[in-house]
């Protein structure tokens, strides 16, 4: 009797390493042939790369972002972390299979690549797979299609996708329509990827020249000497240097955008400056003499001549010179971005781009003939003008580059643009005299369409076309003192090959013989000619950059 509960103790551990021994023999023989779809050891691969939340792996702006593999683990049905070897088989990352261990430095491009990008091939299929949440992850968790339970919207045994998608239905809790995504995304994050930049500038473009125009002489000279030009009692007032080249105060706006992860954006900048007026007014009163010199070059003609405005005893009158110039850019670029690194960034663009520059200058005169001694009858007044307007506007496309080297919370930007095309130029040249003559019982008013400077010869308007390049070059300091904003200080310099400005249209020589009732002797003066020039403008900048 007392052998009955070993005989039973006996038994029952035969019968639990028989059934082993079987199972074990099946398995065998389940895994001689195809494998089957029995639960087996399922590997986890996880990766971290810099301080990124899980479930971005892509920046704003797309390029290359290290990793570094911090684990790799084998887990059972259950999820159980158990204990054994990968085949090299099993060990995949990317579109080619490659192993890996703890460690390893993924490769860049591998790394910084979309999560469902990769499709890795499998010896059989794999029905488990999960990941400790307590682990931090800055990538992909890559598995395999897991088979799963009967769908709970179409009732098929399908394969469940990473995302949990049925292959049948595509029922799943993550399963979007992308368009409707796409719009959610937008909707939750309208400036995403959006930057502006906002700008002072204190700029300064080179000026236009202009010849002498209000000279003035001292007190005792002679007529016929008054207000000559190369005469020792002679001043020039006004002209004989460069005009609106004083510095000036402007604004550049720039807003842009990149479309997701395409690496592509869009860009658009405008700049603007003051316009610079530099003025001239004076009378008879104030300078006694007043002339407007010019260059008598008519048949036995005098050479340096001046006209008269103010002289004591003879005439009174007074000059007004106005002369304006305004200035302003603007472009619209498509960017690709090139290098996109943490350190460094760089990118080319192409695009339209656009200069213009106007000038404006005016001479206007007043005088009344109170003595004798110029041909003139008392009381007699002639009011004369001359205007020369310039309007220069170039469009063309811009192709260029701009790079960035990041240190710390400093970054340091340059841009270089070429624009090639055309400077559209317009010059008008227009004149009038207005002359009164006290008569018996009246005033006989007469009006001609010529000035001093501008006669028949060469009034009116007329355009021109002509190739141009437009090269610009920008540097830029940045601080960067939070997550969006930085502060910027920097230095812009714009050049344009082909204008012509104002006041190098002027030709100081008349042949006064075209007013004559004989008409033309010699040749015509002033000259129809234009003359073409360049511009130059430079400006230090201060500015505020958002980028979102």
């Amino acid at each position: 009797m007392n052998l009955l509960p070993r005989i039973a103790v006996f038994a029952f551990t035969c019968v639990i390493f028989t059934s082993g021994c079987w199972t074990t023999l099946a398995s065998a023989q389940d895994t001689s042939g195809a494998r089957l779809t029995q639960p087996r050891k399922i590997p986890v691969r996880r990766f971290a790369g810099s301080n990124n939340t899980p479930s971005r792996v892509l920046k704003d702006k797309p390029g290359e972002q290290p990793g570094v593999v911090t684990s790799v683990e084998i887990r059972n049905e259950a999820g159980e972390l158990v204990d054994g070897t990968l085949d090299e088989n099993e060990y995949f990352l990317g579109a080619e299979p490659m192993p890996i261990s703890v460690g390893q430095q993924i490769p860049s491009q591998l790394a910084s690549s979309p999560m469902m990008e990769f499709e890795p091939q499998f010896d059989s299929d794999m029905d488990y797979g999960e990941f400790d949440n307590e682990v931090s992850l800055d990538g992909p968790i890559l598995m395999h299609e897991l088979e799963s339970e009967p769908c709970d919207s179409c009732g098929e045994v399908g394969v469940y996708g990473a995302q949990g998608e049925c292959d049948s239905c595509q029922h799943g809790p993550h399963v979007y329509d992308p368009r409707v995504e796409r719009i959610a995304h937008w909707l939750a994050h309208p400036l995403s990827g959006f930057w502006a930049r906002a700008e002072y500038l204190h700029l300064n473009i080179n000026g236009q020249y202009a010849p002498p125009l209000v000279t003035t002489s001292t007190t005792g000279t002679l007529r016929e000497d008054a207000g000559i030009l190369g005469l020792p009692s002679t001043t020039v007032l006004f002209g004989g240097n460069d005009l609106g080249d004083d510095e000036r105060s402007g604004g550049r706006f720039e807003i842009g955008r990149y479309f997701g992860n395409s690496g592509l954006g869009l860009s658009a900048s405008i700049l603007f400056a003051d316009d610079v007026d530099q003025n001239f007014s004076g009378d008879s009163v104030t300078y006694g003499i007043l002339a407007r010199p010019f260059v008598d070059v008519s048949p036995g003609g005098l050479g340096n001549d001046a006209e008269l405005v103010g002289f004591p005893s003879e005439l009174t009158g007074d000059i007004d010179v106005r002369s304006s110039t305004s200035f302003h850019t603007g472009d619209v670029l498509l960017r690709g971005m090139l290098i996109c690194q943490p350190d460094r960034e760089l990118e080319g663009f192409v695009g339209y781009t656009y200069v213009s520059l106007d000038d404006d200058l005016s001479i206007h005169d007043f005088k009344r003939v109170v003595g004798g001694g110029g041909g003139l009858a008392i009381n007699t007044t002639l009011d004369e003008s001359d205007r020369f307007a310039t309007e220069n506007n170039f469009n063309g496309a811009a192709f260029g580059v701009r790079g960035q080297t990041c240190f710390g919370r400093w970054s340091l930007a340059t841009m270089m643009k070429l624009g090639l095309g055309v400077t559209s130029s317009t010059l008008t040249r227009s004149g009038t005299t207005t002359t009164s003559v006290p008569i018996a019982g009246g005033t006989d008013v007469s009006t001609r369409n010529t000035g001093l400077l501008v006669q028949d010869s060469n009034s009116g308007s007329r355009d021109d076309d002509e190739f141009a390049v437009a090269p610009e070059i920008r540097l830029v300091l940045n601080r960067r003192f939070n997550r969006d904003w930085s502060f910027s200080v920097g230095y812009h310099m714009m050049y344009l090959s082909r204008v012509i400005r104002a006041g190098e249209q002027i030709d100081p020589l008349l042949n006064l013989t075209a007013l004559d009732p004989g008409g033309l002797q010699g040749f015509e003066a002033p000259r129809n000619s234009v003359f073409y020039n360049d511009l130059t403008a430079q400006a230090i900048t201060i500015g505020l950059v958002g980028e979102f």
